[in-house]
């Protein structure tokens, strides 16, 4: 996990007035990146504002601004040099101005404010949907946060104020998890490699941003290794499959940390074998269970495999290929696992002599 981002997002925003809070860096974490890699930045925080529709990874996306300790602001994945760099021991206080035309975003270091991070030019004042919530994004540091519910670190300047002590009616609530396990969905995709599973997962995160699925899998872990926002296999210096396997390893960790957890997810891996799905569903079971099975037809599936391969970069060896062709088995409902099986490219009826071939 050292090498993953994980973001947070706060419960409150606002879209009103002049809004601030601080994040204390309290300790760099312990970290082990392994003999052959030496990581440039192990231990980095990003300290901003986003909408509450925006993915974690803050500064990433349109509409989501952050700070991070080596110092540059950055929004939709656009990295620009501000105010200097800040780690363990620092304080940093994020401030938004909604009431000043155009709006602004700025931030002070250890009571020195920074000057102005960025303008938010035609800002909606006042609309709900574009209320921004104070945002972290963490890698191997911890941090405690300061909303007001405590006394100053260092106090904002004049006319802001802190995001707990405003009156209810002017925060705006973001979207809540599930009341109850029996509400969460577990949707596990089957299909071979190249078959089109994370395509599909992204599509269904996108289409429904009310359900706000999870997606689970090494495709997506992968993507929270991003290093000033571009791709990690760019900035990794040991050898690719070693991570792979690592990141293998963190899967199985949250697989057992999701099923804790109300929420919505998506299993984006191959699960072809009966037995991975039965070992994986079984600490699932309060949950409304999906299955998504996606087999397209043999020509279109060497077409996604190819580009898989070839423009995506992502190889995964013949042999295992073969093995899981051999041994793939679609879902069925006397397996007791799931409460629906959709087939979301071929129907059943044609799914399944492909899969005996």
């Amino acid at each position: 996990f050292c090498f993953t981002w994980a973001g947070a997002r706060s419960t409150h925003g606002v879209c009103t007035g002049k809004v601030f809070y601080e994040v204390h860096i309290t300790e760099n974490l312990p970290v082990n990146f392994g003999h052959d890699h030496n990581e440039t930045n192990p231990h980095v925080l990003r300290v901003g504002w986003s909408v509450d529709s925006s993915s974690f990874q803050l500064g990433e996306e349109p509409m989501s601004y952050g700070y991070g300790g080596t110092g540059r602001f950055s929004v939709n994945s656009k990295f620009s040099v501000y105010g200097e760099s800040f780690g363990a021991g620092d304080v940093i206080g994020a401030m938004l101005d909604l009431d000043s035309s155009p709006a602004t975003i700025s931030y002070m270091k250890n009571g020195t404010w920074l000057g102005v991070a960025m303008p938010i030019h035609d800002y909606q004042v006042g609309n709900d949907k574009m209320a921004l919530f104070p945002h972290i994004l963490s890698k191997n540091s911890r941090f405690r946060v300061n909303f007001g519910q405590i006394d100053p670190w260092f106090p904002p300047p004049r006319g802001y104020t802190y995001i707990d002590k405003l009156p209810t009616y002017q925060r705006v609530r973001g979207l809540q998890e599930p009341d109850r396990f029996e509400d969460c969905e577990m949707i596990m995709i089957v299909g071979l490699p190249g078959a089109g599973k994370t395509s599909w997962g992204i599509n269904m995160e996108k289409k429904h941003p009310e359900k706000r699925y999870n997606i689970i899998g090494s495709d997506t872990l992968i993507d929270r290794m991003k290093v000033m926002g571009l791709p990690r296999k760019r900035n990794y210096h040991g050898r690719w499959e070693v991570l792979i396997d690592k990141s293998m390893k963190c899967l199985n960790r949250l697989f057992r940390i999701a099923c804790k957890k109300k929420r919505n997810y998506i299993l984006d891996q191959t699960n072809v074998y009966a037995s991975a799905r039965k070992r994986k569903m079984k600490d699932f079971q309060k949950f409304y269970r999906i299955a998504a099975v996606l087999q397209p037809d043999n020509t279109e599936l060497e077409m996604r495999s190819y580009k898989r391969t070839h423009e995506d970069g992502k190889f995964v060896p013949e042999d295992a290929v073969r093995d899981m062709k051999a041994n793939f088995t679609l879902p069925t409902y006397e397996e007791n696992l799931f409460d629906r099986i959709d087939f979301i490219e071929l129907p059943k009826e044609l799914a399944e002599p492909l899969v005996r071939q």
